[in-house]
């Protein structure tokens, strides 16, 4: 089984948190940056980055200059810096005032970084400059065909993708898409960013991910596919299911991986995936 979690953190905080998980993949910075799953006794994380095609470098030298005035004259904000992404946040700044500070830093921004291919995010407090292309559904596609190319084009026959967060639909939707140009000719999909490696390390050969495998057939044609996409919370969403909270979501994984089930969940029933109505 491949297991990957996907954070919108830097890389940096992801791998402090849970990095020394072994067989879980790690990607950070909403998917602009990944660690294929690291193997029992492995000294360090192998980190790639997908290539958005943005001179990220400008990119920075221009936010940061813009977003250190805005921090000078916002009293609680300040910058946060990722890979691929930088933001301002004014999460504890008067509510008001921050606000409207982020609406002129917004403008001013999509001014100065016309030239780039960039947008703007501003959501929970904190205005976000990333690559136009990217978002949480590029990585989950890119290890989904890397999985799927593995053992002579052997596919996937289950897929589970889970998220609390708007950022999270696009995982969703990746997901699927994958489905539905499995078997298709490879010319007629749009290839993943090319990949570049970021730290020291190799990669099993059962792992590539370096160079995406021109080829979207699947040798299991005949077999069942069991894709699940899964909302936290009902609401609104492009998942399929959904469960009531992040306890549901640990007893799942637990009940997936043949443990027992936590003391302290709710109830005595089974964990359900429920249906949107």
């Amino acid at each position: 089984n491949t297991v990957f979690f996907v954070s919108g953190d830097n890389k940096e905080n992801v791998e402090k948190a849970i990095g020394d998980i072994p067989g879980l993949g790690l990607a950070a910075s909403n998917g602009s940056c990944f660690s294929p799953p690291m193997q029992e006794g492995a000294a360090y994380r192998t980190w790639l980055a997908l290539d958005l095609g943005v001179d990220w470098a400008s990119v920075e030298r221009v936010a940061l200059r813009i977003m250190a005035k805005f921090t000078a004259r916002t009293n609680g904000s300040f910058i946060k810096r990722a890979h691929s992404s930088i933001g301002w946040s004014y999460y504890s700044c008067d509510p008001e005032f921050g606000s409207l500070q982020a609406k002129y830093l917004v403008i001013e921004l999509e001014r100065e970084l016309a030239a780039f291919d960039v947008r703007f995010v501003n959501l929970k407090g904190i205005v976000e400059v990333i690559p136009r292309k990217l978002n949480k559904g590029i990585i989950v596609k890119k290890i989904l065909r890397d999985v799927a190319a593995r053992n002579n084009n052997a596919g996937v026959d289950f897929i589970l993708c889970m998220g609390d967060d708007i950022s999270d639909e696009k995982m969703f939707t990746s997901v699927f898409s994958f489905v539905s140009e499995m078997n298709e000719d490879y010319a007629n999909v749009v290839p993943s960013p090319p990949v570049i490696q970021l730290s020291q390390g190799t990669l099993l050969a059962s792992q590539p991910f370096l160079l995406e495998k021109p080829v979207v057939r699947c040798n299991n044609q005949n077999e069942q596919l069991y894709a699940f996409t899964v909302s936290v919370g009902k609401k609104e969403s492009h998942a399929s299911q959904y469960v009531d909270d992040a306890t549901d979501v640990a007893d799942l994984l637990v009940k997936l991986s043949s443990g027992e089930l936590s003391s302290f969940r709710r109830g005595e029933g089974d964990v359900h995936l429920m249906q949107f109505s």
